[in-house]
């Protein structure tokens, strides 16, 4: 069979679909020139996005749903009618259906977790490095803090190397948007806060938990705390959020970071460098690849610094937490 002949037979099993889907949802005609058909047509899909289809499955693609609404304007326009289904009208329902899956599927295809084989490259990497203060350390240092709270690419990066980014309010206040030293509070097994002027590398003994707090953020909830506790496998304190968090501050502080601007700063042959949402995207694929090296080229654009926070989600799930505390331990609103 030609590939047009089996785009013919499947055109007309999605008809026959639809003709079926109308009878059994007792619609009489399912053509006719009434405003109403723009309404069956997407109640149609909905019911195809749960699986009432021809093939009996569920999550279809939105090309596939294209496809459908094809095969039912085809139908419509052999009797003369407009077809319900019109992707250049905005307020369309079965238009707003596929976009809706499009955009989903778009976000999918963008970003893929992380997960334990490239967070142990990660560190291989920085530890083969001579400075303790290289952008491969800071990356390491946010990932392992990262897997745990989720960050957006803002909070841990900026645009430029160089350059701070920040968030201008209508009256043009302007606010930092990374996380900064003095966002982390460290405490001692005892609950009192360390003094951050005291924090050295020897602190690691000493803290026992970390309140991260988010200035600012993307669903507007500033100031939105999160305390991690110091992990108790004591083999392995390098993959420890909280003295990450403390790693991070003690190289910021070294690399002359005021604690009041961004802490996922490195040293850039002797001069402070900011980390940024390309590089750590780069560094990322770097680590799959040495991990993967057969991971496709299309693949490999899957992975950017939206990893982490996917990552995170990712954990959190297999951890067996409900969506509802996945949404809020990362700080998600329904469009965030």
């Amino acid at each position: 069979m030609s590939r047009r002949d089996k785009d013919i037979e499947t055109t007309a099993a999605r008809q026959s679909h639809y003709i079926l889907w109308c009878k059994m949802m007792g619609i009489p005609d399912p053509c006719g020139p009434d405003p109403g058909y723009v309404q069956i047509a997407a109640m149609y899909l909905k019911h195809l996005q749960f699986g009432v289809n021809y093939t009996n499955k569920d999550g279809l693609r939105a090309a596939i749903f294209s496809g459908y609404a094809t095969a039912i304007g085809l139908l419509l326009s052999f009797q003369g009618f407009n077809p319900p289904v019109v992707m250049a009208d905005l307020n369309n329902e079965g238009a707003c259906i596929i976009s809706n899956c499009k955009k989903q599927e778009d976000v999918a295809l963008q970003r893929l977790p992380l997960n334990n084989r490239i967070f142990a490259e990660l560190q291989r990497s920085a530890i083969n490095l001579k400075s303790p203060d290289s952008e491969k350390h800071t990356l390491f240092d946010v990932t392992c803090m990262g897997r745990f709270i989720g960050p957006r690419v803002s909070e841990v990066g900026q645009t430029s190397p160089t350059k701070i980014d920040y968030h201008v309010y209508p009256s043009g206040k302007k606010v930092m948007k990374a996380f900064t030293a003095n966002d982390f509070v460290f405490f001692d097994g005892s609950g009192h806060i360390i003094d951050s002027l005291s924090l050295t590398d020897a602190s690691s003994d000493l803290v026992a938990n970390v309140k991260c707090t988010w200035r600012i953020q993307k669903n507007r909830r500033n100031g939105q705390a999160i305390t991690l506790l110091v992990m108790a496998d004591k083999e392995n304190p390098k993959i420890c959020p909280v003295r990450a968090a403390l790693r991070l501050v003690l190289q910021a502080r070294r690399c002359g970071q005021p604690d009041d601007c961004p802490v996922a700063c490195y040293n850039l042959r002797g001069k402070l460098a900011y980390l940024t949402g390309k590089r750590i995207a780069a560094l990322f694929r770097e680590a799959v690849k040495k991990e993967y090296p057969n991971t496709p080229k299309d693949e490999l654009a899957w992975y950017s610094a939206h990893s982490l926070r996917v990552w995170a989600c990712v954990l959190l799930d297999e951890a067996g937490m409900t969506p509802e505390f996945i949404m809020s331990r990362l700080r998600w609103t329904m469009d965030g």
